[in-house]
Protein backbone atom coordinates (compact mmCIF):
# COMPACT_ATOMS: atom_id res chain seq x y z
CA UNK A 1 0.00 0.00 0.00
CA UNK A 2 0.89 3.46 -0.03
CA UNK A 3 2.37 3.30 3.41
CA UNK A 4 4.90 0.69 2.69
CA UNK A 5 5.88 2.09 -0.34
CA UNK A 6 6.09 6.02 1.54
CA UNK A 7 8.40 3.98 4.18
CA UNK A 8 10.25 2.23 1.48
CA UNK A 9 11.00 5.81 -0.10
CA UNK A 10 12.21 7.41 3.29
CA UNK A 11 14.59 4.43 3.46
CA UNK A 12 16.29 5.02 0.12
CA UNK A 13 16.44 8.91 0.87
CA UNK A 14 18.31 8.13 3.92
CA UNK A 15 20.53 5.77 2.41
CA UNK A 16 21.37 8.04 -0.22
CA UNK A 17 22.59 10.64 2.43
CA UNK A 18 25.36 7.99 2.76
CA UNK A 19 26.73 7.88 -0.69
CA UNK A 20 26.57 10.35 -1.92
CA UNK A 21 27.81 14.34 -1.37
CA UNK A 22 24.28 15.88 -0.85
CA UNK A 23 24.13 19.55 -1.75
CA UNK A 24 22.22 21.47 -0.37
CA UNK A 25 21.99 19.36 2.78
CA UNK A 26 18.01 19.54 3.54
CA UNK A 27 17.04 21.23 6.47
CA UNK A 28 14.85 18.38 7.93
CA UNK A 29 18.71 16.66 8.05
CA UNK A 30 20.77 20.10 9.04
CA UNK A 31 21.02 19.19 12.31
CA UNK A 32 22.50 16.32 12.49
CA UNK A 33 24.26 16.29 9.41
CA UNK A 34 28.05 15.80 11.37
CA UNK A 35 26.38 12.87 12.28
CA UNK A 36 25.16 11.47 8.96
CA UNK A 37 28.51 11.91 7.97
CA UNK A 38 30.22 10.15 10.68
CA UNK A 39 28.15 6.97 9.75
CA UNK A 40 28.99 7.49 5.83
CA UNK A 41 32.82 7.44 6.88
CA UNK A 42 32.71 4.70 9.04
CA UNK A 43 30.33 2.62 6.76
CA UNK A 44 32.66 3.28 4.02
CA UNK A 45 35.24 2.03 6.09
CA UNK A 46 33.74 -0.86 6.77
CA UNK A 47 32.84 -1.91 3.12
CA UNK A 48 36.34 -0.85 1.86
CA UNK A 49 37.95 -3.03 4.51
CA UNK A 50 35.80 -5.95 3.56
CA UNK A 51 36.38 -5.89 0.00
CA UNK A 52 40.25 -5.47 0.57
CA UNK A 53 39.92 -8.74 2.68
CA UNK A 54 38.24 -10.31 -0.36
CA UNK A 55 40.31 -9.09 -3.09
CA UNK A 56 43.50 -10.23 -1.36
CA UNK A 57 42.09 -13.95 0.12
CA UNK A 58 40.79 -14.38 -3.48
CA UNK A 59 44.40 -12.96 -5.19
CA UNK A 60 46.77 -14.32 -2.82
CA UNK A 61 45.28 -17.95 -2.13
CA UNK A 62 45.07 -20.57 0.62
CA UNK A 63 47.98 -18.52 2.52
CA UNK A 64 45.91 -15.88 3.39
CA UNK A 65 42.29 -17.49 4.05
CA UNK A 66 42.65 -17.60 8.05
CA UNK A 67 40.23 -15.09 9.90
CA UNK A 68 43.51 -13.56 11.85
CA UNK A 69 45.02 -12.35 8.32
CA UNK A 70 41.44 -11.29 7.18
CA UNK A 71 41.23 -9.02 10.97
CA UNK A 72 45.08 -7.56 10.77
CA UNK A 73 43.86 -6.62 7.35
CA UNK A 74 40.38 -4.95 9.11
CA UNK A 75 42.66 -3.02 11.42
CA UNK A 76 44.96 -1.72 9.02
CA UNK A 77 42.20 0.01 7.20
CA UNK A 78 40.50 1.16 9.99
CA UNK A 79 44.02 2.28 11.60
CA UNK A 80 44.68 4.48 8.73
CA UNK A 81 41.03 6.21 8.74
CA UNK A 82 40.62 6.88 12.16
CA UNK A 83 41.60 10.52 10.80
CA UNK A 84 38.29 12.42 10.74
CA UNK A 85 39.97 14.22 7.73
CA UNK A 86 39.75 10.98 5.67
CA UNK A 87 36.65 11.18 3.64
CA UNK A 88 36.66 7.73 1.88
CA UNK A 89 39.51 5.14 2.11
CA UNK A 90 40.45 5.72 -1.56
CA UNK A 91 42.03 9.32 -0.36
CA UNK A 92 45.28 7.04 1.36
CA UNK A 93 44.84 3.87 -0.77
CA UNK A 94 49.04 4.20 -1.49
CA UNK A 95 49.35 4.24 2.29
CA UNK A 96 46.72 1.16 3.01
CA UNK A 97 48.08 -0.77 -0.05
CA UNK A 98 52.18 -0.64 1.19
CA UNK A 99 50.72 -1.25 5.48
CA UNK A 100 48.58 -4.55 3.57
CA UNK A 101 52.13 -5.83 1.35
CA UNK A 102 53.66 -6.20 4.40
CA UNK A 103 51.03 -8.10 6.18
CA UNK A 104 50.46 -10.35 3.45
CA UNK A 105 54.57 -10.47 3.46
CA UNK A 106 54.31 -11.46 7.39
CA UNK A 107 51.33 -14.07 7.21
CA UNK A 108 52.91 -16.08 3.70
CA UNK A 109 55.64 -17.93 5.98
CA UNK A 110 56.58 -20.71 3.80
CA UNK A 111 59.23 -18.65 1.75
CA UNK A 112 59.55 -14.70 0.70
CA UNK A 113 57.18 -13.06 -1.26
CA UNK A 114 59.19 -12.40 -4.55
CA UNK A 115 59.35 -8.53 -6.03
CA UNK A 116 56.74 -9.23 -8.78
CA UNK A 117 54.36 -10.71 -6.59
CA UNK A 118 53.84 -7.68 -4.39
CA UNK A 119 53.11 -5.64 -7.59
CA UNK A 120 50.93 -7.70 -8.50
CA UNK A 121 49.20 -7.25 -4.96
CA UNK A 122 49.61 -3.49 -5.42
CA UNK A 123 47.71 -4.23 -8.61
CA UNK A 124 45.05 -6.02 -6.65
CA UNK A 125 44.28 -3.52 -4.38
CA UNK A 126 44.51 -0.22 -6.94
CA UNK A 127 41.31 -1.15 -8.34
CA UNK A 128 39.75 -0.05 -5.17
CA UNK A 129 40.70 3.64 -6.94
CA UNK A 130 37.98 3.13 -8.96
CA UNK A 131 34.10 4.02 -7.32
CA UNK A 132 32.60 1.51 -9.75
CA UNK A 133 35.03 -1.19 -8.40
CA UNK A 134 32.97 -4.29 -8.74
CA UNK A 135 34.18 -6.18 -5.42
CA UNK A 136 33.32 -2.71 -3.73
CA UNK A 137 29.84 -1.70 -5.28
CA UNK A 138 29.30 -5.44 -4.58
CA UNK A 139 29.43 -5.31 -0.87
CA UNK A 140 28.06 -1.69 -0.55
CA UNK A 141 24.57 -3.05 -1.85
CA UNK A 142 24.70 -6.05 0.51
CA UNK A 143 25.13 -3.37 3.38
CA UNK A 144 22.57 -0.97 2.02
CA UNK A 145 19.85 -3.59 1.80
CA UNK A 146 20.92 -4.89 5.13
CA UNK A 147 20.54 -0.92 6.66
CA UNK A 148 17.23 -0.56 4.37
CA UNK A 149 15.97 -4.43 6.21
CA UNK A 150 16.84 -2.64 9.90
CA UNK A 151 14.60 0.77 8.78
CA UNK A 152 12.01 -1.06 7.81
CA UNK A 153 12.36 -3.19 11.17
CA UNK A 154 13.28 -6.06 9.74
CA UNK A 155 15.93 -7.86 11.75
CA UNK A 156 18.35 -9.98 9.19
CA UNK A 157 21.71 -11.73 9.47
CA UNK A 158 25.13 -9.88 8.48
CA UNK A 159 25.10 -9.78 4.60
CA UNK A 160 27.77 -12.14 2.93
CA UNK A 161 31.38 -10.86 2.84
CA UNK A 162 31.24 -9.00 6.29
CA UNK A 163 31.79 -11.83 8.16
CA UNK A 164 35.03 -10.44 10.39
CA UNK A 165 33.62 -7.00 9.93
CA UNK A 166 30.11 -7.82 11.37
CA UNK A 167 30.45 -6.37 14.47
CA UNK A 168 31.88 -3.09 13.00
CA UNK A 169 28.98 -3.47 10.28
CA UNK A 170 26.22 -3.61 12.98
CA UNK A 171 27.98 -0.62 15.23
CA UNK A 172 27.73 1.58 12.47
CA UNK A 173 24.12 0.25 11.22
CA UNK A 174 22.84 0.95 14.89
CA UNK A 175 23.85 4.36 14.80
CA UNK A 176 22.37 4.83 11.55
CA UNK A 177 19.14 3.57 12.44
CA UNK A 178 19.19 5.74 15.27
CA UNK A 179 19.46 8.66 13.25
CA UNK A 180 16.70 7.99 11.07
CA UNK A 181 14.26 6.87 14.01
CA UNK A 182 14.54 9.90 15.84
CA UNK A 183 14.67 12.46 12.35
CA UNK A 184 11.48 10.51 11.78
CA UNK A 185 10.05 11.00 15.03
CA UNK A 186 10.43 15.38 14.75
CA UNK A 187 9.98 15.52 10.56
CA UNK A 188 7.50 12.24 10.04
CA UNK A 189 4.60 14.49 9.32
CA UNK A 190 6.53 16.41 7.40
CA UNK A 191 7.78 13.44 5.71
CA UNK A 192 3.95 11.71 5.74
CA UNK A 193 2.73 15.01 3.33
CA UNK A 194 5.41 14.99 0.84
CA UNK A 195 4.92 11.20 0.44
CA UNK A 196 1.55 11.32 -0.05
CA UNK A 197 1.73 13.71 -3.07
CA UNK A 198 5.06 10.95 -4.31
CA UNK A 199 2.54 7.96 -4.14
CA UNK A 200 -0.87 9.37 -4.89
CA UNK A 201 -2.56 7.85 -7.38
CA UNK A 202 -2.71 10.16 -10.72
CA UNK A 203 -6.05 11.54 -11.70
CA UNK A 204 -8.22 12.48 -14.76
CA UNK A 205 -7.88 16.42 -15.72
CA UNK A 206 -11.20 18.33 -16.82
CA UNK A 207 -10.44 17.32 -20.52
CA UNK A 208 -10.23 14.06 -19.88
CA UNK A 209 -6.63 13.68 -20.25
CA UNK A 210 -4.57 11.67 -17.45
CA UNK A 211 -2.12 13.70 -15.40
CA UNK A 212 1.37 12.23 -15.72
CA UNK A 213 2.43 10.17 -12.94
CA UNK A 214 5.04 12.27 -10.55
CA UNK A 215 8.40 11.11 -11.80
CA UNK A 216 9.92 12.10 -8.29
CA UNK A 217 12.17 9.76 -6.66
CA UNK A 218 12.30 8.57 -3.49
CA UNK A 219 15.10 10.64 -2.48
CA UNK A 220 12.79 13.32 -2.31
CA UNK A 221 11.40 12.23 0.84
CA UNK A 222 14.02 14.43 2.48
CA UNK A 223 15.63 16.19 -0.25
CA UNK A 224 12.74 18.62 -0.11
Amino acid sequence: GASSRGNSSSNSAFIRLLQEQVQPVPETIAMDWSRFLTVSRELSAVVFSAATILILQTGVGPAVQQDSFANKVRVVVYQLCSDELISHPRDILPNITEKLVEVVKETVTSRPLRDEECQNIRGMLAGLQNPNNPVYCLLWERAKQYFISLCSGVVGQVPAGFSVCSTDLQGVASKFTHLVSYNRGVFGPFYADIISEITTTPTSTSSGEQQPTSTSTAEDTTMS
